[in-house]
């Protein structure tokens, strides 16, 4: 990828990290903290503790978010970092100046389900477009990709989930002893895992690629030991030229797609395609343990 297309990227996926920063912190001080009920991860935790304190969610988004974006700065792809810490510092500015201005907030007088329908909707969104650029939106997410760089054999889905959940049961006493609230935070969860599915094109935690290239040996390291996941290399002609071409199959998370097409545009004469993944078996991670020879 030449150097033009490479800063139109990059300027494209600036404008999504903003946007999405934008509809984060509207959703959730319109939708989400005039409803009473704690979303999953950081924000649910932030969304507790403004309620507890009075101190506004983006001051305590910023200080959980900032240091362990620092340290993961050192450990993590920097791309996927400092889009992380832009989307960060631009929507927990927004939340304390949407609370200093008294932005509209949505009261609902009937029925209280509706802002945790359309808060899952944008936050699912905003979400789904941070991952699908290679970054993400911060908290749970950062530890569980420090995790994964150690250990990158551990399915971490299922933990994600559960730590989620307890922030949720955790919110009860936080708001009246209300159990309305878990309710409205099990639909906000399963609304906006919908609203992600759609913008990823897939809610599944495993994706085949398929890469037809003149040379695999370019991709090796990429594969092996950037994300950390084993190939398969097969043989191969083109149809329409006749030369020699090989196929590379491996199975990554859902979450490396964006850095995986970001290896591919640099890399010359390279074709890649993906689809969902049903029935996975066994570990389809590269262990460290797995020295190749």
């Amino acid at each position: 990828m030449d150097i033009k297309n490479k800063k139109l990227t990059i300027f494209f996926e600036l404008i999504i990290v903003i946007f999405s920063s934008v509809i984060s912190a509207l959703g959730l001080h319109v939708f989400v903290y005039p409803a009473n009920f704690a979303p999953s991860g950081f924000d649910g935790i932030s969304a507790m503790l403004q309620k507890l304190t009075g101190l506004n969610a983006g001051i305590y988004l910023a200080i959980f978010n900032i240091p362990l974006l620092i340290w993961a700065y050192f450990k993590l792809n920097r791309k996927y970092v400092i889009y992380t810490i832009i989307f960060t510092i631009i929507s927990s500015a927004l939340l304390y100046i949407f609370e200093l201005i008294n932005l509209y907030q949505y009261v609902s007088t009937t029925d209280r389900i509706l802002p945790a329908i359309f808060a899952g909707i944008i936050l699912g969104i905003r979400t789904g477009l941070m991952i699908k650029i290679g970054s993400s939106t911060g908290g749970i997410d950062i530890i569980a990709c420090m995790i994964q760089s150690k250990k990158p054999h551990l399915d971490l889905e299922k933990s994600i989930s559960v730590m989620c959940y307890v922030i949720i049961l955790i919110s009860v006493f936080v708001y009246d002893n209300d159990i309305t609230c878990i309710l409205l935070s099990i639909v906000q969860i399963f609304t906006m895992e919908k609203a992600m599915g759609f913008i990823l094109k897939d809610n599944r935690n495993a994706v085949e690629v398929k890469i037809i290239t003149k040379d695999p040996e370019l991709l090796k390291e990429k594969i092996l030991f950037k994300l950390k996941h084993g190939a398969t290399v097969i043989n191969c002609t083109g149809m329409y030229t006749g030369e020699p071409r090989y196929m590379v199959i491996t199975i990554i998370n859902i979450r490396q797609i964006g850095e995986l097409t970001g290896i591919i545009r640099e890399l010359p004469d390279t074709f890649i395609y993906h689809s969902d993944v049903t029935g996975v078996r066994g570990n389809f991670r590269w262990k460290k343990t797995d020295e190749p020879h």
